[in-house]
């Protein structure tokens, strides 16, 4: 019964990894999302092996299901979801690849997760966030610079950590991004973040400090700073600033979309801008808008006075 059991798992462990090897070579994910899928789906095995399932071809609609109603309850609508995707991903994948006939995942339907609006900052909250100042000399310099950065272009945490000075058009106010899947687009930067970041990296020249290191922003050791370091920071800087909420880089993302359309700025520009592949995606900011639009209007019109 258990070399059975050793059998059947083999199987579709095989599988599970010629996936991870497809999404790493083929899509290029990043590694923290391959290893997201790879624990998602290596969790689906293990219901699919107590079950006696002993390949993926069997796998029926009613048996996902029931997998998801296992975990309810246990796990939030929007991990069951995140769950299910990993599975849609891996079946979509084997039936490109002609390890499966059918995909048993189109009669799955996600859980409606509760809808939630993001968490955004004022003007003056993200330029409070800017002017927050740390004692040390560098790192104020630095941190100023990510900051300033960050809301101009609106990039991904990922992106800013793997900026290096090469990406960088000062003179011309732009800067190659590298996001998701190694796609790249050219992103305007404002005139405060080209003066700070152009005065840290004079700083930086001067003082000796990263000399000829690739990345732009470094740690106080000269090595580039990962998306944690960056989380973290941009954190502290809040915190420095009295911001309450909830904040981290994704927050200066979303009020910098926020912002560009409560400026008139058109959802199509703002999602070239954001680097979003569907306009869906980018419309989660129209609610907020129209919710500016309507305290002007009221504020304004003259029936309302």
């Amino acid at each position: 019964m258990n070399k059975e059991r050793e059998k059947t798992g083999k199987c579709l462990e095989d599988c599970r990894k010629k996936f991870i090897e497809y999404i790493r070579y083929e899509k290029e994910y990043s590694p923290a999302t391959r290893n997201a899928y790879g624990k998602d789906i290596k969790h689906f095995i293990e219901f699919l092996i107590r079950k006696g399932l002993t390949d993926f071809s069997l796998v029926k609609h009613t048996d996902i299901r029931e997998y998801l109603g296992e975990l309810q309850g246990r796990l939030s609508r929007s991990s069951i979801n995140r769950k299910l995707s990993s599975i849609r991903s891996l079946f979509s994948y084997m039936l490109k690849a002609g390890m499966i006939e059918s995909d048993p995942t189109g009669k799955v339907y996600s859980p409606a997760a509760p809808s939630r609006s993001p968490e955004v900052l004022t003007v003056k909250e993200v330029a409070a966030m800017i002017n927050a100042a740390v004692e040390n000399k560098k790192l104020k310099i630095r941190n100023r610079a990510i900051m300033e950065f960050m809301y101009s272009t609106g990039c991904r945490v990922e992106e800013a950590a793997a900026l290096n000075v090469k990406d960088l058009d000062l003179l011309g106010g732009t800067v190659l991004l590298k996001g998701k899947g190694r796609k790249e687009r050219i992103a305007p930067m404002g005139r405060p973040a080209v003066e700070s970041v152009h005065r840290y990296l004079v700083f930086r020249e001067h003082s000796g400090w990263g000399e000829g290191f690739p990345a732009v922003f470094i740690t106080y050791r000269g090595n580039r700073l990962t998306q944690r370091s960056i989380r973290r920071i941009v954190k502290k800087q809040a915190a420095l600033a009295g911001i309450t909420k909830n904040t981290g880089p994704h927050t200066l993302r979303h009020s910098f979309a926020t912002h560009m359309l409560e400026n008139g700025c058109n959802l199509r520009t703002v999602q070239e801008l954001l680097g979003h592949v569907r306009l869906q995606t980018t419309q989660r900011y129209t609610h907020l808008s129209r919710k500016k639009l309507k305290e002007v209007y009221l504020q304004s019109h003259p029936r309302n006075l």
